[in-house]
């Protein structure tokens, strides 16, 4: 006994659509890991960064990202 030709070949055409969804979804979740692990690098140069700005400047320093003002410093600035 077999499958008529029409039911096999809707069948192989579902589970090769089936088979490239997965494979899609593999590169998605690929490209999703990449995307969080350099997420995660740039917040760990952030903190770095961030650390570093605050024990020159002080705990509360904030930095004007539009031109680079030193706001709330409670060090000394002269280093700047």
């Amino acid at each position: 006994m077999k499958l008529s030709s029409k039911k096999l070949e809707a069948l192989r055409s579902i589970v090769e659509r089936r088979d490239e969804s997965f494979k899609s979804v593999g590169a998605l979740e690929l490209r999703k890991s990449q995307q969080l692990n350099e997420a995660y690098q740039l917040e760990v140069e952030y903190s770095e960064i961030r650390v570093d700005l605050q024990s020159k400047y002080g705990k509360d320093v904030e930095i004007d990202m539009s031109d680079g003002s030193i706001v709330n410093a409670t060090n000394d600035l002269k280093s700047v």
